[in-house]
């Protein structure tokens, strides 16, 4: 089938529900311009034009009076091969690198890594850097905290500023403070960066108008505040960056899966989720079966299996809903004043009334304007087939479908194969799949060998959140393990002891009575595993930096 869209109907993007665009994001390359926005209290640099000069600024790195032996052709190239592999990313120029390669992004080791302006572009962040500063803030301000601004900016320096001298505002020009006993790498990366020219800077044009998905939303600005107020100056900066990338990409991966299920259930009830309600924080509502026992083909295995391939198919059913949603969005101009009030309200009050208006007449006109719009724009297309003519009428003399939902199933058949490939591109890649702090393991090309099984990394950066009290003020230093399963799975989502409800029987419950053996196992090489009695009620975890 190849049914033609008019142009002003081919756009899937629906940021104002979706929050960030659905596509592969890179959390590690994403961090750079978040320091940024962090430090220049939201505004950003203009994009670097030496991108691909990296051979110069090696060469003048070389040179640098602070730097010895690296200077003869042999030198070069063993500091070439350092910066490659420890400080900057290289990447292709142009699709498919036709026009050879560029320095992509410096590796966030210390607050400074925005200095290059690096990455060169901002979109393939996929408003994620953007929307995670924003929603920073709103936590802080929730918290009572007067100036937000200066408030994160002072604590990330103090948790990844080591070494580092920020210099006056206006050109936040970030440099090695000379005297400071900080990692080789992080040294090195400092004197890499103050070869680039500060970047002039300006305000961010990228608007917060608020969170479909307040109970998600809220949760990811809580465990980074959380873990930033506990952690900040107490571990080492590589450390703590590394971690904080692992929350990060957990929150992103589960955000749509949340924002999916509530829109489904605003569809289908014509009520807002208990994630669309401002408030109080609620439970994490999904059930991410986790197996730590590593053995190919066990129950506990095929299980996590079964819940990754079970979430992809709500990642597939959320398209058509996010189009029916979108539609209704651009339908609200016809009704008026009616529309511009729906348009003004919160977020997800402003969702449920437009899913209330579906049956409306004027709804109704609009929907069969757009759809003879696409009738007659695939009958003047050279694919266009009689087949698809067909398909065109069939949908839009449903009986079962209102008009707006005609045009969303019409739409759905225009974009389905970029649009759910692109959702299943944000899927891997914010599931870490290739990443050392990765939620799904599997191969990246085999799909039905994804499963979740976090890795030490995750594990570890979860365990220092659920070791916190009090707003991130502070921490415990054991807990129960019955409380951490529950603190996991309430807060994160995470089940291990027990099989999801939809999976319930006997077999499955038997396979979680093993992943959990195997979780305590995970918990002994972390050492944080205090197991000395077979009762359940009487083991503990130790909070995992006062046992290392």
């Amino acid at each position: 089938m190849t049914i033609a869209l008019p142009r002003d109907l081919r756009s899937l993007e629906f940021t104002e529900l979706t929050m960030v665009e659905l596509n592969d994001v890179d959390v590690d390359r994403l961090l750079p311009h978040l320091w940024e926005l962090i430090v220049k209290q939201g505004r950003v640099s203009t994009s670097p034009k030496t991108a691909d000069d990296y051979d110069s600024y090696l060469k003048s790195l070389a040179a640098n009076e602070r730097l010895d032996g690296f200077t003869d052709d042999h030198g070069l190239r063993i500091l070439d091969g350092w910066l490659r592999s420890s400080v900057v990313r290289i990447g292709a120029k142009g699709r498919g690198g036709r026009y050879g390669t560029q320095m992509d992004y410096v590796l966030p080791l210390t607050i400074a890594s925005y200095r290059t302006g690096l990455p060169k572009s901002r979109s393939r962040h996929r408003r994620a850097d953007t929307l995670i500063y924003h929603l920073l803030l709103e936590e802080l301000k929730r918290r009572g905290v007067e100036v937000p601004e200066r408030n994160l900016r002072e604590t990330f320096e103090t948790a990844i500023g080591a070494g580092v001298q920020i210099g006056p505002p206006g050109r936040w020009a970030p440099s090695y403070d000379g005297t400071s006993d900080i990692d080789i790498n992080a040294l090195l990366s400092l004197y890499f960066l103050e070869e680039f020219e500060p970047a002039a800077a300006r305000e961010n044009s990228q608007e917060f108008r608020g969170s479909a998905v307040p109970g998600a939303t809220r949760e990811l600005a809580r465990d980074l505040l959380d873990y930033l107020a506990a952690y900040a100056g107490k571990i080492t900066p590589s450390a703590f960056i590394d971690r904080f990338a692992a929350l990060i990409s957990l929150r992103l991966f589960q955000l749509p899966l949340r924002v999916a299920r509530s829109a489904r259930h605003l569809l289908k009830t014509g009520e807002m989720s208990d994630d669309m309600r401002e408030g109080g924080s609620v439970a994490n509502p999904l059930e991410l079966y986790c197996d730590f026992t590593g053995v190919r083909g066990s129950a506990s295995e095929e299980l996590a299996r079964r819940c990754v391939q079970r979430d992809i198919e709500i990642m597939r059913g959320f398209l058509p809903d996010r189009l029916l949603l979108r539609s209704l969005r651009e339908a609200m101009p016809t009704l008026r004043q009616r529309g511009q009030q729906i348009r003004s309200l919160p977020l997800p009050e402003s969702l449920a009334a437009m899913a209330g208006e579906r049956d409306n007449p004027l709804i109704t006109a609009y929907a069969t304007i757009k759809m003879q719009a696409i009738e007659e724009e695939t009958r003047a297309s050279a694919s266009g087939t009689e087949d698809d003519l067909e398909l065109i009428e069939s949908v839009m003399n449903s009986d079962t479908l209102s008009s707006i939902e005609q045009l969303a199933a019409l739409l759905m058949e225009g974009s389905a194969g970029k649009g759910l490939e692109n959702q299943i591109r944000w899927f891997w890649s914010t599931g870490g799949i290739q990443k050392p702090y990765g939620l799904l393991a599997g191969t990246l090309r085999a799909r039905r060998t994804w499963r979740y099984a976090p890795s030490d990394d995750l594990m570890f950066a979860l365990l220092l959140v659920c070791f916190t009290r009090s707003d991130g003020r502070r921490t415990r230093r054991r807990m129960p393990i019955a409380e951490l399963l529950k603190e996991l799975h309430a807060r994160f989502g995470i089940l291990i002891d027990r099989p999801p409800a939809m999976f319930e029987n006997v077999d499955n419950r038997a396979a979680a009575a093993a992943n959990l053996e195997a979780f305590k196992r995970r918990l002994q090489l972390l050492g944080c595993f205090d197991g000395l009695s077979d009762d359940f009620s009487a083991q503990f975890v130790q909070h995992p930096l006062e046992t290392t």
